[in-house]
């Protein structure tokens, strides 16, 4: 029989020690069962709390993402009365000067020059030029100025001024890419030229086209990654006026098409066709008179979804991920309907409004539209959740990337305002 002794040994020599206790059993293999059986209990419990644990912390989860949830579409449901300024600055520039939303501020550009503001006001670049008819394009922190019926286009980022080139034709459109590369629509008596430049001024490609060939250029839009480019032209077919957009792929793609046409949709008959515009670098969008087209363009173009409407269209914006048109409505109702699409030609929202506005466009999940007195912003749900009034005439209304919180311009002050 073995003989377990607990606590220390009974051989210490110490004779006054107490008595040690003697476990007896019968063989070892008895205990180690005791003791397998033991560790089997305390793992089978270990892993109950385990999974206990991940349960509760799985339900927390959940908790918090239908807490934020319903916290999100109150907030995006919430109707504002009115606002407070938090911030003013006195205008010193000309009444005509122009304001654009870009990074964390705006950019004021006039005929003189222009300059980079932050939403507090803080210039971080200034450029001085004379213009007679600028116009501004911005593809992510890229910025184009040109000067329509000029000879001149400026290239900006937010350090400042990148690049400049100078055109032997009057311009009459630009684009503008991220890499700072330009698109120019140029004009002479016989023939129109869209020629691509990169930033340092250096001509990258020509296309010419005549009246009597592709037709007048209406539109053109770049990708972001300058590679592919979209043109709307008007010609003359016997006695009637039509559409051609054309597509051109400048990458190695489109080294081996004549022009580096890639494709072109002659199918609008008698629809003018007025805007086009690349979403995304393989997503580009033109719209006509009563019709949106949707193409894909990897590398050759093809039309994924036409959407015929009802109504003129009297407008149309772009945001980072959709597509919103002003319809006239004054047959059904309010004057004007705001339907929003996106991407991929689903319909988002619609709402219908009877003022007519100066400036309107998208802020996120948000449409912001305004005219000299006053401004509305309506969510993607088509819900007006804001309407009111300026204190003085107003030119526009910037977002700033936060919600609720603007830039407003009006005839005296650049003030930032936030909603309540």
């Amino acid at each position: 029989m073995a003989d377990i002794i607990s606590g220390s040994s009974r051989f210490n020599g110490d004779k006054n020690a107490p008595a040690r206790k003697v476990i007896q059993m019968n063989n070892v293999s008895e205990a180690a069962t005791h003791e397998t059986e033991d560790d089997e209990i305390v793992k089978h419990r270990i892993k109950k709390h385990r999974r206990h644990m991940v349960i509760i912390a799985a339900i927390g989860v959940i908790v918090i993402a239908i807490a934020v949830v319903l916290v999100m579409r109150l907030i995006d449901g919430y109707v504002f009365t009115s606002y407070s300024v938090t911030g003013s600055l006195n205008r010193e520039d000309i009444e005509s000067s122009g304001y654009i939303a870009y990074g964390d501020g705006y950019i004021r550009y006039s005929n003189d020059g222009a300059a980079y503001y932050t939403a507090k006001g803080k210039a971080l670049w200034n450029q001085t030029y004379s213009m007679q008819k600028p116009q501004v394009k911005i593809c992510e922190d890229c910025v184009a100025i040109g000067d329509i019926n000029g000879n001149t286009i400026y290239i900006f980022n937010k350090n400042g001024n990148i690049g400049k080139v100078d055109t032997s034709l009057v311009i009459s459109q630009i684009e503008v890419a991220a890499n700072g590369a330009v698109a120019a629509v140029l004009e002479d008596n016989e023939a129109n030229y869209i020629n691509m430049y990169d930033k340092e001024g250096n001509k990258i490609y020509s296309v010419k086209t005549t009246l009597a060939g592709d037709g007048y250029p209406l539109d053109i839009s770049i990708s972001n990654d300058s590679a592919k480019l979209i043109a709307s032209y008007v010609y003359v077919s016997g006695e009637e006026i039509k559409t051609n957009v054309v597509f051109y792929n400048f990458s190695e793609v489109g080294q081996n098409e004549t022009e580096r046409v890639v494709g072109g949709f002659n199918h609008y008959n008698d629809v003018l066709v007025g805007d086009v515009q690349f979403l995304s670098n393989n997503i580009a969008v033109a719209v006509g008179e009563n019709v949106i087209s949707i193409y894909k363009i990897k590398e050759y173009p093809s039309l994924e979804k036409e959407i015929q409407i009802d109504n003129t269209i009297d407008r149309v914006f772009f945001g980072t991920d959709y597509i919103g048109l002003v319809l006239d409505n004054s047959d059904s109702g309010e004057l004007y309907k705001m339907v929003v699409y996106n991407f991929s030609g689903s319909k988002v929202c619609e709402a219908e409004f009877g003022t007519q506005v100066d400036n309107i466009q998208f802020d996120g999940s948000s449409v912001v539209m305004n005219n000299s007195t006053s401004f509305s912003v309506f969510n993607l749900k088509g819900k007006n959740v804001a309407n009111m009034s300026f204190d003085m005439p107003a030119s526009k209304v910037l977002p700033t990337g936060t919600r609720g919180e603007y830039i407003l311009i009006n005839t005296k002050y650049i003030q930032n305002i936030k909603l309540k």
